[in-house]
């Protein structure tokens, strides 16, 4: 699994443009946010649409950069692979254009135009935009900041898809050890342990001694730390804890987990 919360990708109306149109993009995310949690995805894309055309024909290339990002996501989380891929295209040029590819903001569009070839095959392409991120990100960040928990989440997920199961393994502990001492952190902590926990399983299956017990003990450790940090009275129930739920509830079904899998069944759809 993914991490999919992106608080930090804020780009204002462009003032550097010439003559560009004021958009007002956190009105337009506010607006998205609410199709969203209701599931309203032809109307966030109508809005999506709408407001990319008067970026373009404003000439406030910032703002359709911003509305670039929101659509490769939204067509990632789709299933649309050749729209994801036409748009997150698009991002990253904007990104190079307006000169953000060494800053945090236009890494982090890099780093979701990698999302969008990791979710349709194309590793080698996703790796190749998660180490420019790397590279930003150790420049202008300091060390432990969430930022690189979830680049390593996902550049772990790509190295799973390349085989690079140790380089993998080395990513989701980086990632964990991160989230484990953010604030709010736990549902991305728990994404990443159950992915850790995906991983020694997909290890273990490689293997040719058929011995669970190599990893079983570790799995179960893991997959039951995830299910108490879906648990912390602090944590907020919403849309993205609701996310969190529905994605991860087969997890914990697979490994065997099915009372745990059925709550957050529940959680999900509060």
């Amino acid at each position: 699994m993914e991490e999919q919360r992106d608080d930090n990708f804020v780009i204002k109306p462009c003032s550097t443009c010439a003559n560009p149109v004021p958009i007002d993009m956190e009105r337009i995310k506010h607006k998205l946010d609410l199709h969203f949690d209701k599931k309203e995805f032809e109307q966030a894309e109508r809005l999506i649409n709408y407001w990319l055309v008067e970026a373009k024909n404003g000439n406030n290339a910032k703002a359709e950069l911003e509305l670039q990002n929101e659509y490769m996501g939204f067509c990632r989380k789709m299933n649309r692979r050749d729209d994801a891929i036409l748009h997150a295209e698009r991002a990253a040029e904007l990104v190079r254009e307006l000169k953000l590819d060494r800053t945090v903001g236009g890494a982090t569009v890099f780093l979701n135009v990698a999302t969008v070839y990791k979710a349709f095959d194309n590793p080698n392409a996703a790796m190749s935009y998660f180490i420019k991120v790397k590279e930003v990100y150790d420049q202008n960040l300091k060390d432990g900041d969430k930022l690189f928990a979830g680049l390593y989440n996902n550049m772990a997920l790509t190295a799973v898809d390349m085989r690079q199961y140790d380089a993998a393994e080395n990513l989701y502990k980086q990632a964990i050890d991160i989230m484990s001492n953010v604030k709010d952190g736990e549902l991305d902590e728990a994404i990443s342990l159950l992915n850790y926990a995906d991983l020694l399983y997909t290890k273990y299956k490689l293997g040719t001694d058929d011995d669970y017990s190599k990893y079983g003990d570790r799995i179960e450790e893991l997959v039951n730390k995830a299910w108490t940090l879906f648990n912390i009275d602090t944590t907020p129930h919403d849309e993205y804890y609701r996310f969190v739920c529905e994605k991860c509830a087969s997890t914990f079904g697979f490994y065997g987990f099915f009372v745990y899998e059925n709550e957050l069944k529940k959680r999900a759809k509060l």
